[in-house]
Formats: structure tokens, C-alpha cells, sequence
């Protein structure tokens, strides 16, 4: 992801370690996406529309958040007991 975001939009990009699975992206300090609050990690392209919605000077969607009964959220969840 670092590198495609540096690639679309030449930005620096600092990636830091969370715990418990964190994934958080900020951008200027923005909340752009948070694993913890959509129960899930982005979809390939999302990040990235979120970025290009707050340059343009919009607001980006919100998020979808995983769907409770599917595999992946099942999955997270067992991580996360």
C-alpha cells in the first residue's frame, strides 16, 4: 500500500506498527481508514480513492464495514479472542 500511494500521489508514506492488527491511515493527520472500525482490512484501490476524494476537497465515503457472517470476520474475530 506505501508504495502505491507514493506512486499516485508522490507522498510520503510512514508505516508504523499498531497492535492487536491495527491498520490506521492518516493522511495530514485525517483519519482516511481504521481496520478497528469497519471490521476489516481496505479493498485494493480504496485507501487511495479516500486520498483522491481529500485532495479534491470532498469528503470521502465512508467505509463498508465486513459483512458479521463471513469468513474473513469470522476469521478476525477468532484472532482477535
Amino acid at each position: 500500500m506505501a508504495a502505491s500511494l507514493k506512486s499516485h500521489f508522490s507522498a510520503q508514506v510512514k508505516l508504523t506498527p499498531g497492535r492487536s492488527g491495527q491498520f490506521d491511515v492518516l493522511v495530514d493527520g485525517r483519519l482516511v481508514f481504521s481496520k478497528a472500525s469497519v471490521g476489516r482490512f481496505p479493498l485494493e484501490g480504496e485507501v487511495e480513492q479516500a486520498v483522491t476524494a481529500l485532495k479534491a476537497g470532498k469528503e470521502p465515503p465512508p467505509p463498508p464495514r465486513a459483512a458479521k457472517n463471513s469468513p474473513l470476520s469470522r476469521l478476525f474475530g477468532k484472532l482477535g479472542s
